[in-house]
């Protein structure tokens, strides 16, 4: 690739705007292009139902960099998918190739658009420390450790925000300074300053299309298939649900029903209901982002051409 700078293309979209299958029909089109997943679900080996993660033979014909990635026994932090995703970046291009960075974890392609601290990764043993003293003391008491601690760090979490109070206490644990010091100490890559982006988004121009959508795969993701696969992850693991993964849409209301929490007959319209919500935070991330070209949900062909413009632009195809 003989340009300054090396393209990274983003495709953003939210859930059940058809990601997957754009990604599918570019790598098909620009035989350069390689996929890398932005999910923070997919990414475990044993979420496959609630996840509405792409069928082994789509991943077999079409391989998408870190999904299966983990299993479940590991927490994969922000941190953990920001660095993975730097070195995929780099091999993909050592290869001559591109980067397709598709998903829905929009905080996920903010933090690489923007940069990140290089922070620790998880300590399971400590969160593990951590859980139990919420499970005795409550998350209160969590919470005003991370005040003695770190009082400016504890200024910006809510006192029962129990995955950033543990994060927050994990970092000083480790890093033995507070968690505005290990940020100021850790370096940051932005891949808006040393990457050529092409940043395009799918974006419902009818919200009711992408509610049609949401509501019919749901009938998919959610119901026996989803229950039995939580029982066998909490089987297999012993997994808390304070794991990120059971936190995640159709796994936090499954895991309710397992706990008599929710009647099952409740399952499918307070997930639907969830999905919507997390569909409405991602396009207000969309609304918000600069320099995104943005396509309805059928411009597919429309899309597709627009970036063979920019590529032939930037010489590469």
């Amino acid at each position: 690739m003989n340009i300054l700078k090396q393209p990274i293309i983003f495709l953003l979209g939210p859930t059940a705007s058809g990601k997957t299958e754009w990604a599918i029909h570019w790598q098909n089109t620009f035989d350069a292009i390689e996929i890398i997943s932005v999910d923070s679900v997919m990414v475990y080996k044993e979420c496959n139902i609630g996840s509405a993660k792409p069928s082994n033979d789509v991943l077999q014909s079409h391989p998408h960099h870190l999904v299966n990635y983990v299993s479940l026994n590991c927490i994969f932090s922000v941190a953990d998918f920001y660095k993975s995703a730097l070195k995929l970046i780099e091999d993909i291009h050592s290869r001559e190739k591109i980067p397709l960075l598709v998903g829905g974890s929009m905080m996920y392609f903010n933090i690489l658009k923007h940069g990140i601290s290089s922070l620790p990764s998880a300590d399971l043993a400590f969160r593990k420390t951590l859980e139990e003293k919420i499970l005795k003391g409550g998350i209160e008491n969590l919470f005003k450790d991370l005040a003695r601690l770190d009082p400016e760090a504890a200024k910006s979490i809510k006192p029962h925000d129990s995955q950033r109070i543990i994060r927050a206490l994990e970092i000083i644990n480790i890093n033995k300074k507070s968690v505005g010091a290990s940020i100021a100490d850790s370096n940051s890559v932005a891949l808006q300053e040393k990457y050529d982006l092409i940043e395009y988004g799918i974006f419902p121009a009818q919200r009711i299309e992408l509610h049609k959508r949401i509501e019919t795969r749901q009938d998919e993701l959610v119901g026996n298939k989803l229950i039995e696969e939580i029982l066998q992850i909490k089987d297999i693991f012993n997994i808390s649900s304070s794991h990120p993964a059971m936190k995640a849409i159709n796994y936090r209301q499954g895991l309710q029903v397992i706990n008599g929490q929710l009647k099952k007959s409740e399952l499918f319209e307070k997930s639907l209901f969830a999905t919507r919500q997390l569909a409405k935070r991602q396009c207000t991330w969309m609304r918000g982002w600069e320099n995104l070209t943005c396509f309805d949900l059928f411009n597919l062909e429309l899309a597709t051409e627009e970036l063979k413009k920019q590529l032939n632009f930037l010489e590469i195809i």
